[in-house]
């Protein structure tokens, strides 16, 4: 408190009071200091308000045109900032145009477009992204920017403000500000800006709807004045003539093009155009080439908004000498579609980069559809008037035709009336020969006189003529420059003709004649010759050709119908008269002296095929004076040469050739007196027996009409039946000689084999035997011997039919002769083979297997030469194979045969057999085999012997079903008591 006190006291009061007045004095002029910085902030920016509102109601006010709109942003723009470097900019598609610019407060030319589909700029961020964008210093922060700037000038500025036109959801424009020094503009100038480029935004896209309604219905209105000036005019050239007119007046844009369709190669071709040089030009684009082509191919509209940077664009066409004239710079190519199909293309070009607003390449397709419909009203009305014309022509042509009769007239009327129809200068018709195989000159008009005569004299084989080679192998029409030489001598007006079409006359069975035309005109160089026919006249000509065809086809029928009747007659005569006769010698002769009567021929002979001599031997003749019979007669000493004559015409005739006309030799020129013949091969079964030669008189000419020829291959084929009855008549007897040979050879061979089993003392034996031909090489036997022993034999000739058959006997006469002696088996097989080897000169030999069974004592001795061994079937259900080792008899002449000893007790059995019975196959070729043998046997083995044979035979004759056999079978059985 004394402290405290001691304070006070040493200040005054009056002190105090001045300090605290002070301070309240500084503290009101604080107040008063920060209430005036405030109502100057408050005026600026009620200021700025208003200044920002006038400029948003100068906006909404002005007029609704884009450029004007863009300066006005300026001019209110620089109200609120420094904007004497300023942009407006604005977006269409992929495309950035600069509508207002000034640099330094001077105002730049306009617009700058740039395509910003290419390359990622700040602007494209901007668009994308919606931000606005302060940089403070460019050089500082130019890595730090999200995309790298694009600079019109060469020196770029150091400060920016750049704020997006943003309307609804899509980002219309940019405006930028910008300066040469850094740190020029502030976040104060970009929320300034911000406000006014809202109001700017609103105002702009409220400006491009009106633009777009407007130049939308202006485009419209002219598209419709376009469409009632086109569907006026009926004619093509005029509508494709306006088409283009009309555009470029409507729309200013140049050259405006309208490309037809070529309907053979399917390539785009002028057919107007705006600018003269396209028109006069022989443009053609291929699908694909081209915008134009590409439309074509695309069947939609191409547009190249920058062909400097557009692959597709033809820069050089080919067809324009002077590029230059046009300098395209965008161009749109829209495709005339009627029903899907393209009918052209309707091609504008400018020479302005971005060039068609979507607005405009709506109103040129509207302005397309249009014109494809006007040019498909057109050719709709062209084709009824072509399909009424080309029907009357057809009415003129069938009834032309129909008051023909006979193949002449309905040539003739063809050729006159076929130049009248079509404008040609020369119609003629060549008809086809099927049996001469080559065409020949019918008729031929050239507009002034006939020209037939001369022409009926052409004759033209395949090979001639290699374009009517094409049109005979092809059956389709044809234009062609390689003219014949002899056209030139049948008229004038055919040396004059460059280039002529054939048009083949056929029906669906076949070829009947071509109809030849000069052209309609004369090509140029740049057109192909199969894109010059006419079309209309191209189907009338195949209309022609068609109606001649069916004509022509009709009257060769009713000519065929009476040769084939006159044929049919006269080879009726021939028939009657050789039936009643059975020599064939009588027939022949019948023949030749009907052939002269029916076909005019001065002579012919009969010739017969010797097949062993392989010569032709002289049947009867007619016409032949005695001289000539007499040196027939004597062919044999002229055989070489006739045989050649033979050779020669087996070489050239195949069993369906009808005939072969060949030069003489000398000796049968004598004969017949003339130089050449026609042979008819006498072919039956598929060979020649024979031939029939006739020389045809002077009179009848060198050739056979289809009349004669047809006679002459029916009185052949009735020679060759006879030659050929005569031949099986002759086998038939040779035939039935032989089988009664055979039959009577079956009998002795039989007579052989026995009858049936013997008794033989403590056994019982069956035995069956089948030869697969009338006669066999299998036999069997029984011997008796001596003290009660008896042989069982059983043998395989290696062959069939009556070879083997005579070997089997030889070999069965010889065994019996030698077994009889009593020796054991295998000395009697090496004595037969000895023999066999001694009588025989044939190549045969013979598997035998040769036992003695003794009763007394119940043993089988045995010897096999080459056999198969038989089996030895145990009553307990074993087998074992009864082998021997010993070769075939009949192969060497000493062999060595062991004999072999076995002992059958009580129901035990051995079956002895040929290959034939395990051989036998079915339809599978499987083999009846050993298994199926054993098995067979064993289900009878309680049985006789008998019943074992008949089990053995039934199961081969089931496993081989309907199988034929295919060898003996010879089968014996032994079962002991």
């Amino acid at each position: 408190m004394i402290l405290g006190q001691t304070l006070i006291d040493g200040f005054s009061w009056s002190s105090v009071s001045f300090a605290i007045l002070l301070a309240a004095l500084f503290l009101a002029a604080y107040i008063l200091g920060r209430r005036l910085r405030s109502r100057r902030l408050l005026v600026q920016r009620v200021k700025e308000l208003e200044t920002l509102g006038a400029a948003g109601r100068a906006l909404v006010a002005s007029e609704l045109d884009i450029e004007a709109l863009c300066g006005l942003i300026a001019q209110e723009a620089s109200k609120v900032i420094d904007n004497r470097t300023f942009q407006v900019g604005l977006f269409e598609d992929h495309f950035y145009q600069i509508i207002y610019w000034t640099v330094d407060g001077v105002e730049e030319p306009t617009p700058f477009t740039f395509d910003m589909s290419q390359k990622v700029s700040l602007v494209g961020w901007m668009r994308q992204s919606k931000q606005p964008l302060l940089i403070h210093d460019m050089l500082k922060e130019a890595d730090s920017l999200p995309a790298r700037p694009r600079f019109i000038s060469n020196l770029p500025p150091r400060s920016a403000i750049m704020v997006p036109l943003i309307s609804g959801e899509r980002t219309i424009g940019i405006i930028t500000a910008q300066s040469n020094q850094p740190n020029r503009f502030t976040e104060e100038d970009l929320r300034r800006l911000m406000i006014l480029a809202n109001q700017a935004a609103a105002a702009i896209a409220n400006a491009q709807l009106y633009q777009e309604a407007r130049r939308r219905a202006a485009h419209l209105e002219l598209v419709g004045q376009i469409a009632r000036q086109v569907n006026a005019a009926s004619d093509l050239e005029d509508i494709f003539e306006q088409v283009v007119v009309l555009t470029r007046q409507t729309f200013g844009f140049h050259p405006v093009t309208i490309f037809g369709l070529d309907p053979q190669t399917y390539e785009a071709v002028v057919k107007a155009s705006s600018e003269p040089a396209l028109a006069q030009s022989s443009l053609r684009l291929s699908p694909g080439q081209g915008l134009v082509g590409t439309a074509v191919a695309t069947h939609t509209t191409v547009l190249s908004d920058n062909t400097e940077e557009d692959d597709r664009f033809v820069a050089q066409p080919e067809g324009i000498v002077d590029t230059t004239i046009l300098d395209t710079r965008s161009e749109i190519a829209i495709p005339l579609l009627v029903n899907g199909a393209v009918l052209g293309v309707l091609d504008v070009q400018s020479q302005q980069i971005n060039a068609f607003s979507k607005a405009e390449q709506v109103a040129l397709e509207a302005l397309a559809a249009e014109v494809a419909a006007a040019i498909h009203k057109a050719q709709q009305l062209g084709y009824q008037r072509e399909r009424a014309w080309i029907t009357t022509a057809q009415l003129q042509v069938a009834e032309a035709i129909n008051r023909s009769n006979g193949l002449d007239e309905i040539v003739t009327a063809v050729v006159r009336l076929t130049p009248m129809l079509t404008g040609v200068s020369f119609c003629a018709i060549l008809l086809w020969s099927e049996d001469e195989q080559q065409y020949r000159g019918a008729a031929f008009f050239d507009g002034d006189h006939d020209a037939s005569d001369p022409f009926s004299q052409v004759e033209i084989k395949i090979g001639d003529w290699p374009p009517l080679d094409a049109v005979h192998v092809g059956q389709e029409l044809l234009t062609t420059r390689r003219l014949p030489d002899w056209l030139k001598e049948i008229s004038e007006q055919a040396v004059r003709t460059t280039q002529m079409t054939i048009v083949p006359v056929s029906t669906k069975a076949q070829i009947v004649g071509a109809i030849l035309v000069s052209e309609y005109g004369a090509p140029t160089h740049s057109q192909p010759v199969h894109n010059h026919v006419d079309f209309r006249h191209e189907e009338l000509l195949q209309n022609i050709a068609d109606q001649t065809a069916q004509a022509l086809e009709s009257a060769q029928l009713r000519l065929a119908q009476q040769e084939e009747a006159w044929v049919n007659t006269a080879l009726l005569q021939v028939a009657e008269a050789v039936n009643n006769l059975i020599d064939l010698n009588e027939i022949l002769d019948t023949i030749v002296r009907l052939v002269p009567m029916l076909v005019g021929a001065q002579s012919a002979i009969i010739l017969i095929w010797d097949e062993e001599r392989g010569v032709f031997v002289p049947g009867p003749s007619h016409g032949v004076n005695e001289m000539g019979r007499g040196l027939l007669e004597t062919l044999e000493v002229d055989r070489q040469e006739f045989a050649a004559l033979a050779q020669q015409a087996a070489r050239v005739l195949s069993p369906t050739s009808t005939y072969y006309t060949f030069q003489l030799p000398h000796w049968l020129e004598m004969v017949l007196g003339r130089k050449q013949a026609n042979a008819f091969p006498l072919n039956a079964r598929g060979r020649m027996v024979g031939m029939m030669v006739v020389a045809l008189s002077e009179k009848n000419g060198r050739s056979l009409s289809p009349r004669r020829l047809n006679i002459l291959n029916g009185i052949a084929h009735q020679a060759a039946t006879a030659v050929v009855n005569n031949h099986l008549y002759q086998e038939a007897a040779e035939r039935q000689r032989l089988e009664q040979e055979l039959s009577v050879a079956r009998e002795i061979q039989a007579s052989l084999i026995p009858r049936q089993a013997p008794d033989i003392p403590g056994c019982s034996v069956a035995a069956y035997w089948q030869a697969a031909r009338q006669v066999s090489g299998d036999f069997y036997d029984f011997l008796p011997l001596p003290d009660g022993r008896w042989g069982i034999v059983i043998a395989d000739v290696a062959d069939k039919g009556v070879p083997a058959a005579l070997f089997m006997a030889l070999s069965r006469t010889i065994l019996r002769t030698v077994a009889f002696s009593g020796t054991d088996p295998a000395r009697v097989l090496m004595r037969v083979n000895e023999l066999i080897d001694n009588d025989s000169q044939t190549d045969l030999f013979v598997t035998m297997f040769y036992a003695i069974w003794q009763p007394a004592n119940g043993q089988l001795v045995y010897a096999n030469a080459g056999h198969n061994p038989p089996l030895l079937l145990r009553r307990n259900g074993d087998y074992k194979e009864l082998h021997g080792y010993g070769m075939a008899l009949g192969v060497l002449p000493q062999i060595q045969v062991d004999p072999v000893t076995v002992t059958l007790n009580a129901n035990d059995t051995a079956i002895f057999y040929t290959d034939g019975v395990t051989e036998a196959i079915n339809e599978d070729y499987d083999e009846f085999g050993l298994e199926r043998l054993l098995i067979a046997a064993a289900s009878a083995k309680k049985g006789t012997a008998q019943s074992m044979v008949q089990a053995i035979t039934k199961g081969i004759t089931h496993h081989a079903g309907g199988t034929p056999q295919f060898d003996d079978i010879t089968l014996v059985v032994l079962k002991r008591n």
